[in-house]
């Protein structure tokens, strides 16, 4: 993984998936940073506590649950535009899957203090933050079960 400060161009993609206006982004996450992947590289990994959540912003990444003690399945894959590890900022818990990137890929990493600076000026956007990790979790519980 290597990192680098975040550009205008990854303020304006945060700002159009959390449609919110790039200034609120600028002025909120100060922490904000891209993170560069290859194919392979763990970016979160299921069990681990959460620090900070993640916006897709080139690539693909693969969601994957643990079945057995070895083994994982992928139950889903994120693309441009798509949040994750935000479930560790709506529930104290810990990492639900694990995310592996499937190719070159780049993600915006957003300490969860931003994050939440960010929410408590949009309580719209919390809103739906909290209902799409509620749906992730009953997601990944069914497709662990199956």
């Amino acid at each position: 993984m290597t990192e680098r400060k975040a550009v205008h161009a990854d303020l304006k993609a945060l700002s159009q998936a959390f449609s919110v206006l790039t200034s609120d982004i600028e002025e909120t996450m100060g922490g904000l940073a891209v993170c560069a992947f290859e194919p392979g590289d763990v970016i979160l990994k299921e069990g681990e506590a959460g620090t900070s959540a993640y916006v897709a912003l080139k690539g693909k990444f693969s969601v994957r649950k643990s079945q057995w003690l070895v083994l994982s399945k992928e139950v889903a894959q994120l693309g441009p535009g798509d949040l994750f590890g935000e479930i560790g900022f709506i529930l104290p818990t810990t990492r639900s899957a694990t995310i592996v990137a499937l190719e070159k890929c780049e993600a915006a990493r957003i300490v969860l203090d931003d994050l939440k600076k960010l929410l408590d000026r949009h309580p719209e956007l919390r809103a739906r933050i909290e209902e799409m990790a509620r749906r992730r979790l009953y997601s990944l519980s069914a497709a662990s079960q199956a």
